[in-house]
């Protein structure tokens, strides 16, 4: 069955950055309420909140996280087709790339492009080619990447110095160096 994306995107009039993901997950009744709310699993807002210190709940809250914090949010489908039963990146078949809504955020003075996943970057690179922007691939909010992220060498290295404890304390570390630090 093919989904259609439900929320479009979001672009404050002050963005110079687009973070973009793949696709809203279902979570059998709906998508949530607004990106990366419909499966309750992925920490998306709850590591946004904690870098930018502010509350991140409700919808209205996450447009304030943006808005001040000058990001443009969407995702590189606008309609999907799942190949399992799950909200995982890997069983997303893209069936239509949003170029609109993508386009209409990089037309805006983007300076930084942020992926949630390397799957992003991969559509986002194939499609558009032209894009010059700096862009960089952030931990996976998803839970699915807690294997992948405590595989890494770098993770390993820090629980061992004991500066992060878990994934998630390693998510927080990335997205506070890229969007606190000028890793950008």
């Amino acid at each position: 069955m093919t989904e259609v994306h439900p929320f479009g995107y979001y672009l404050p009039a002050n963005a110079d950055k687009l973070l973009l993901g793949s696709f809203p997950c279902f979570n059998g009744n709906d998508y949530g309420d607004w990106f990366y709310s419909g499966s309750g699993k992925s920490d998306f807002w709850r590591l946004l909140s904690e870098v930018f210190k502010m509350p991140g709940l409700t919808k209205e809250d996450k447009l304030e996280i943006c808005s001040k914090n000058a990001i443009a949010i969407t995702d590189i489908a606008s309609k999907i087709e799942r190949t399992k039963d799950n909200c995982s990146d890997s069983n997303l078949k893209i069936v239509e790339i949003n170029k609109a809504g993508i386009n209409k955020c990089l037309a805006a003075d983007i300076k930084a492009i942020y992926f949630t996943s390397r799957f992003v970057e991969k559509h986002f690179l194939r499609n558009f080619p032209e894009v010059k922007i700096p862009s960089y691939v952030l931990p996976s909010p998803s839970p699915a990447a807690n294997v992948y992220i405590a595989g890494l060498e770098e993770y390993k290295s820090l629980v061992q110095s004991e500066k992060v404890a878990s994934p998630y304390d390693y998510r927080l570390l990335k997205y506070r160096e890229f969007f606190l630090n000028g890793n950008r």
